[in-house]
């Protein structure tokens, strides 16, 4: 097999390869962030996640959810070290309770200021829910990391942050492009659907998709400590398709 790395131009590939490499772009991610600590992958996850929850709140054309924004600012001032773990792990613990009452049905009685101030008001649309459940995992391995407590089992023993939301996002979007790019599809059956996603995966709006990921991560990798903040307001503004797109995404 070919040595694929975070550098690979996957616009290039063939479509053999161009599987290959989703197939194990985990194992490249974890291989390029093997000396890194919790900071620098933090970094790589909320780059990536502006992009994505910038899409969103393009389509809606609205603020996200308080509860999202307010996860998504306590991972930042984490990074910059303005919080510990310790400074938010009651919100950690409810907000990923929030979510699985909303997944699978209540799951423990949230702390009822906790409530008040950052769910009640609270209604993400379907897009947002995966932005809420990757950053509430990366909450959670957090406080977990740093010996905090942990009302979940998933998060019992976490020895380093995962790149879980990136995968996953690559995942739902390659399937979102076969609306995106209006790619036929002969039927539900797995061969034609495999034939769809192949021809997705020779499309410039999915190679393009991949290239940010792997930039992204990449400048995380390279970044130092004191440019931190400056990305923090770059990725702001940054989105993980092209204006044009938001909508329609949130519509299939």
């Amino acid at each position: 097999m070919e040595e694929y790395t975070l550098k690979t131009n996957f616009a290039a590939l063939e479509d053999a390869q161009a599987k290959e490499y989703l197939i194990e772009f985990k194992k490249i991610i974890e291989k390029a962030f093997e000396h890194s600590d919790s900071r620098v992958r933090l970094l790589g996850n909320l780059l990536v996640l502006e992009r994505y929850c910038n899409t969103v709140r393009q389509g809606h054309e609205a603020q996200l959810s308080v509860c999202l924004r307010y996860a998504q600012g306590l991972l930042w001032d984490y990074l910059g070290g303005c919080v510990t773990a310790a400074d938010f792990q009651d919100f950690a613990n409810d907000y990923f309770a929030w979510l699985l009452e909303h997944c699978v049905g209540p799951s423990m009685d949230l702390y009822e200021s906790l409530y008040a101030e950052y769910f009640a008001d609270s209604c993400p649309e379907s897009y947002e829910w995966f932005a809420v459940e990757w950053s509430s995992g990366l909450l959670m391995q957090l406080v977990s990391i740093e010996g905090g407590r942990v009302e979940h089992e998933d998060f019992e023993e976490c020895a380093n942050l995962d790149f879980y939301g990136p995968l996953s996002m690559l995942d739902m979007l390659e399937d979102v492009c076969i609306y995106l790019t209006d790619t036929p599809v002969a039927s539900n059956r797995g061969a034609d659907l495999e034939e769809a996603m192949a021809q997705v995966r020779k499309t410039s709006l999915f190679q393009e998709i991949v290239m940010h990921v792997q930039n992204d991560l990449q400048t995380a990798l390279l970044a130092a400590p004191a440019e931190w903040e400056a990305l923090r307001k770059e990725y702001g503004q940054h989105t993980i398709l092209p204006e044009r797109y938001a909508a329609r995404m949130l519509e299939y």
